[in-house]
């Protein structure tokens, strides 16, 4: 479930998403939300309201207690860019990142309880179809590729995030960011079942017997829904891109500096704006 490209490289996604305003897609994302979860369940009117109704307090959660939490992120990098950056800061910036994101995971799950007790035992069947669909649409897409289409996709992800926040790379920087992604493990069979697992042990809870809201709340923590060596290698991965981080951010230059201090001000203004 995790996709180790776009959350351990820093906040280089998480933030940005690739729109180039924070302050705008966060103001939209109250009216996109009900209707991405509408791909997957079809809701009546009163359900519809009830939905608006449960996601007033879950902004409220997010805006208050987790934006701030993204801001001093960014002012960590912030200060870490000041000298030579080591990969104890860089991984540490990491682990909060992950842990926002946990966070995030399970407070989606707290929010989604009253609206799944609400739901229909016809709408709780055509929710889980949906997910084991959109699985089986993934598991297509991803496993067809060879090792050379994969380290391709991996080396593309990695220069679009850095050119995002650091404009134009170097052709020596360049040459780091192929040499990680061929350095990288395959890790999509194992997500892919990761996420078979979790369609099952999903579906089971949603048959809603009794403890059920239990067993939802804790889903996102089972181990047994990870394989050992997909944790590893996501791990191995993670650590790869850390040091490729700490690489690249060292050997920038000065033009590559500017925009990448600018880029960091401008998110963290906006979310200092969010806030406030």
């Amino acid at each position: 479930m995790k996709n180790t490209l776009k959350k351990a490289a820093l906040i280089l996604v998480l933030f940005l998403g690739g729109c180039s305003s924070i302050t705008f897609i966060y103001n939209q994302f109250d009216n996109l939300f009900p209707w991405y979860l509408q791909s997957y369940v079809d809701l009546d009117r009163d359900q519809k309201k009830y939905l608006d109704e449960l996601l007033t307090p879950f902004f409220q959660w997010h805006r208050v207690e987790e934006m701030p939490q993204y801001a001093q992120i960014i002012g960590d990098l912030e200060l870490a860019i000041n000298d030579e950056v080591d990969i104890e800061s860089i991984a540490l910036i990491t682990q909060n990142v992950e842990e926002s994101w946990f966070r995030l995971e399970d407070q989606m799950i707290m929010w989604a309880i009253p609206l799944a007790r609400d739901l229909s035992d016809e709408q709780i069947t055509k929710f889980i179809q949906v997910l084991k669909t959109k699985t089986t649409q993934s598991e297509k897409k991803l496993l067809v590729r060879n090792d050379q289409v994969y380290q391709s996709d991996s080396y593309k992800s990695l220069r679009k995030n850095l050119r995002r926040v650091m404009g134009s790379l170097t052709k020596d920087q360049l040459d780091l960011v192929k040499i990680t992604s061929k350095e990288m493990r395959r890790v999509d069979a194992e997500r892919i079942q990761s996420r078979k697992a979790f369609n099952e042990k999903l579906s089971f809870i949603l048959q809603r017997e009794q403890g059920w809201e239990d067993r939802l709340k804790k889903i996102t923590h089972s181990d047994d829904l990870v394989a050992e060596n997909y944790q590893s290698t996501y791990a191995f991965n993670t650590d790869l891109i850390q040091h490729l981080l700490v690489a690249i951010l060292n050997s920038r230059n000065d033009k590559q500096d500017q925009k990448l201090r600018t880029q960091l001000a401008r998110y963290k203004a906006d979310i200092n704006g969010l806030v406030n």
